[in-house]
């Protein structure tokens, strides 16, 4: 049997955003504006930009709103059998894949006391949570037109709870990758299939405490699971109080590369990625918490990066012509921007060139919580704030 050689790499992630190409002149903020929605949307509403539409997902529920706000099409997903889907993707055709987790038959939950979201007002980095729904183990993808239309449902029974989080796909196939419930606790999961649902076996990453929240396909079918973990992978160890992690698999599920992204005394994840390897997530040490923002290479080497103090959630969006979007919660002046000096911490998307130099930034009320772009309708971001949630455009 032949062995594979796996390299192993270890990333402080103590950079500077000077790292970063600097920005050929002064970027001035300018603030974006909120849609008027016909319908209600939640802090638990996940969104995806495709084309002229802003489609929205609450958990079995889809629907797609246009630019003027009003809904175009909804579909229920389920019928008859209990599941939570929880992540979106589009292909070139426009088609809206969904995944999420289903149980095998429908469940009465226990009548215990009503459980509600904790109270988090600072916003700070919470550790991942493992999958609570002893009965959601079937991973389900379901794919949709652009009209609504329900074309296909594709399933795979993990035999254990999981938590799908993100779902990539290309012409070759899609992947899906989350949180696995385990004895010990909980692994990162990977599940791929090929377009016309023939799944693979399943690749678990850790055994106790590790959590993938994005995942990447390659052009040559390679995978990029991208996460956080507190345990030993492939025999490298922790070295911070969590690490960000990133994970390379070839085409037959072998894993390739493991970079851990550490810092001291410190809990750094990654919690979202394009296509393009460009890498978003937090950096808390005791109560300073920063978003950091890295340009990967497909060999897992960073390119350019940014660090900068903010609440911890950050979000990545691709761009046209290799550009790269990103919005976190700021706190202070960036040194590239010559208006931005919040008062108190406030969303902020700003927009880098292929080279990593920052070009544009838009500014909006609330904590961002989804954000995308489309060729029609520009960037678009989805945050919450104290008194609503809302979604807002470039104008």
């Amino acid at each position: 049997m032949k062995r594979f050689a796996v390299a192993l790499l270890t990333l402080p992630l103590i950079f500077s955003s000077e790292i970063a190409s600097a920005a050929p002149k002064p970027v001035v903020v300018k603030s974006m504006v909120a849609m008027n929605l016909a319908t209600p949307i939640t802090a638990e509403t996940k969104m995806l930009v495709v084309g002229p539409s802003i489609v929205l997902l609450d958990d079995s529920s889809v629907r797609a709103i246009g630019a003027d706000g009003n809904e175009k099409w909804r579909l229920a997903l389920t019928q008859g059998v209990s599941s939570i889907a929880t992540a979106l993707a589009a292909d070139s055709a426009g088609n809206i894949w969904v995944a999420g987790s289903s149980a095998n038959a429908r469940v009465v939950p226990p009548s215990a006391t009503p459980t509600s979201a904790p109270i988090n007002p600072d916003n700070v980095v919470v550790d991942p949570k493992v999958p609570v729904r002893a009965d959601l183990t079937i991973a389900t993808v379901w794919k949709i037109s652009n009209t609504g239309a329900l074309l296909s449902t594709f399933t795979a029974d993990n035999t254990s709870p999981l938590l799908i989080n993100s779902i990539a796909l290309n012409a070759k196939g899609f992947t899906l990758g989350g949180i696995n419930a385990t004895d010990l606790g909980s692994s990162g999961v990977i599940i791929s299939s090929d377009l016309d649902g023939k799944f693979v076996k399943p690749i678990y990453l850790g055994s106790s405490d590790t959590s993938l929240d994005a995942v990447v396909r390659g052009t040559d079918s390679s995978i990029y699971a991208i996460g956080n973990s507190s345990e030993t992978l492939a025999g490298k160890k922790v070295v911070g109080v969590r690490d960000g992690v990133i994970a390379k698999y070839s085409s037959t599920g072998k894993l390739t590369a493991l970079v851990r992204s550490s810092a001291a005394k410190a809990k750094r994840e990654w919690s979202s990625a394009t296509n393009s390897l460009f890498l978003t997530g937090s950096v808390q040490t005791g109560t300073k918490i920063e978003s950091a923002l890295t340009k990967f290479a497909t060999n897992l080497s960073p390119t350019w990066t940014y660090r900068f103090a903010s609440t911890g959630p950050t979000l990545a969006a691709i761009g046209p012509s290799g550009s790269q979007f990103a919005a976190f919660t700021s706190k202070s002046a960036i040194k590239w921007i010559t208006n931005w000096k919040p008062s108190k911490p406030s969303a902020l998307v700003l927009t880098f060139d292929s080279k990593g130099a920052i070009v544009d930034a838009r500014s909006a009320a609330g904590v961002p919580l989804a954000l995308g772009y489309s060729k029609d309708l520009g960037t678009v971001l989805l945050s919450s704030s104290q008194t609503a949630v809302s979604i807002f455009r470039l104008t």
